[in-house]
C-alpha cells in the first residue's frame, strides 16, 4: 500500500498530539487501611467475660449518666431564673423612665445573654463527646464479650458501617421496607464460615402520612453455608405473643406448623432433606423466651440469615438502669445455638 507524503505529515501530527498518560500503581495496602480507618475497624479482644463486659459498661454508664444529669440539673436550674431575671429586667427597663433605669436594665438584659452563650460554648461539645464515648465502648465491650469463644477468628468490629435496605432485599422476609437504622456490624470466622452480624431495624410505610412503622428490631446474623437446593425457606420461631413475624412470602406454602415453629418454602419442595431431620428438630428445640421475642430464618443454597427480634434489654442502650448481664447471656447463646444447629448440615 502506498502512503502519500500529505497522509505521512497528518499521521505524524496526530501522534505528536498524543498524551500520554502515566497511571500510578495502586497500593492495596494503603486503600485497605483508608478504608478501614473510613469505618473505624476495630480488632476485637476474645478473652471478654460476662463479669468483666458487665463491669466495664457499669462504670462507663454510670460516668456518662452522672455527667448528663449534672448537665440536665444545671439547665433545668438555670432556664427559669434566666426567665425570671429578663422578665425583671424588661420590665425596669420599660417601666423606668430614668436613664439610669434603662441602663441597669440594658445592663443586666446584655450580662444574662451573654452568660447563657458562655453556658452554652461550655456545655455544646462535653455530652455529644461523651456519649459518643460512651457508645464505642459499649460496643467494643458488647462484641467482645459475644465474640470471646474458642472457635471464633479474626472477629472485627466495624464501628461506623452501616447496613443498606439492598442488603436485605435478597432475603425476602419482609416486604415494602422503607428504612432502616443499624450500628455495630461485626466480621468474624466460625467453623471455617464467614459471619456477620449486627444492630438492625426495618421499618415500612405507616398508615399516616410521614410514618413510619417498625418491621423488625433486633440482631441481624448472616453466614456461609455448604446447602445445595433452589428457592429458599423461612423458618419461624416465635412465641405466643407474636411480634416481627415475617411478611414476604406469598410465593411460599407453610410446610410444616407445629406449636410456635413454621417452615415455609415452595410447595414441592422437600424441607427434609433440604435441611436434615435433626437439624429441624434442633431448630423446634430453640425457645423463644425471656428476652428473645421472634426468630426468622432464611435459608438458600450459599447463605443463611436469621432475625433475633429482643426486647429493650438488648437493642437499647443502658443509660439510666444497669446492664441486664444475663439477657446478653442469653443472645450469645442463641446466636451460637443457631451458628452450630445450621453449620450441622
Amino acid at each position: 500500500m502506498i502512503i502519500s507524503n500529505n497522509e505521512v505529515i497528518v499521521m505524524a501530527k496526530k501522534e505528536k498530539s498524543k498524551v500520554v498518560e502515566t497511571v500510578e500503581p495502586v497500593n492495596e495496602q494503603v486503600e485497605q487501611e483508608k478504608l478501614e480507618a473510613s469505618l473505624d475497624v476495630i480488632n476485637l479482644e476474645q478473652n471478654e467475660t460476662l463479669n468483666s463486659f458487665s463491669e466495664k459498661v457499669e462504670k462507663g454508664r454510670s460516668d456518662f449518666y452522672t455527667t448528663f444529669s449534672k448537665q440536665r440539673k444545671a439547665s433545668n436550674f438555670l432556664i427559669p431564673i434566666v426567665g425570671l431575671v429578663m422578665a425583671a429586667s424588661f420590665v425596669l427597663f420599660l417601666a423606668v423612665s430614668e436613664a439610669w433605669g434603662k441602663i441597669v436594665g440594658g445592663v443586666i438584659i446584655g450580662v444574662t445573654l451573654v452568660g447563657m452563650v458562655v453556658f452554652y460554648i461550655m456545655t455544646k461539645n462535653k455530652l455529644p463527646g461523651k456519649s459518643q464515648e460512651y457508645l464505642r465502648n459499649f460496643a467494643i465491650y458488647s462484641d467482645s464479650f459475644l465474640v470471646s469463644k474458642n472457635e471464633v477468628s479474626n472477629p472485627r468490629l466495624f464501628f461506623k458501617k452501616r447496613y443498606a435496605i439492598s442488603d436485605f432485599l435478597p432475603d425476602r422476609v419482609y416486604k415494602d421496607v422503607v428504612d432502616i437504622a443499624s450500628r455495630n456490624i461485626v466480621e468474624f470466622d466460625y467453623k471455617g464460615h464467614s459471619v456477620q452480624i449486627g444492630e438492625a431495624a426495618l421499618y415500612k410505610k405507616g398508615e399516616k402520612k410521614n410514618q413510619k412503622q417498625l418491621l423488625f428490631v433486633g440482631r441481624y446474623l448472616s453466614f456461609t453455608n455448604d446447602l445445595h437446593f433452589e428457592d429458599r425457606y423461612i423458618i419461624n420461631i416465635s412465641k405466643k405473643d407474636k411480634v416481627d413475624l415475617p411478611t414476604d412470602f406469598d410465593d411460599l406454602k407453610v410446610l410444616k406448623e407445629q406449636n410456635n415453629f413454621a417452615i415455609y418454602g415452595k410447595e414441592d419442595a422437600n424441607f427434609t432433606k433440604d435441611l436434615g431431620k435433626e437439624v429441624i428438630n434442633n431448630l423446634m428445640s430453640i425457645d423463644c423466651k425471656d428476652s428473645l421475642l421472634n426468630v426468622n430464618i432464611v435459608v438458600w443454597a450459599g447463605h443463611t440469615a436469621a432475625y433475633l427480634s429482643y426486647d429493650d434489654s438488648i437493642v437499647a442502650i443502658p443509660l439510666d438502669k444497669n446492664l441486664n448481664s444475663a439477657a446478653y447471656q442469653q443472645l450469645k447463646k442463641n446466636i451460637y445455638d443457631i451458628l452450630d444447629i445450621l453449620l450441622e448440615k
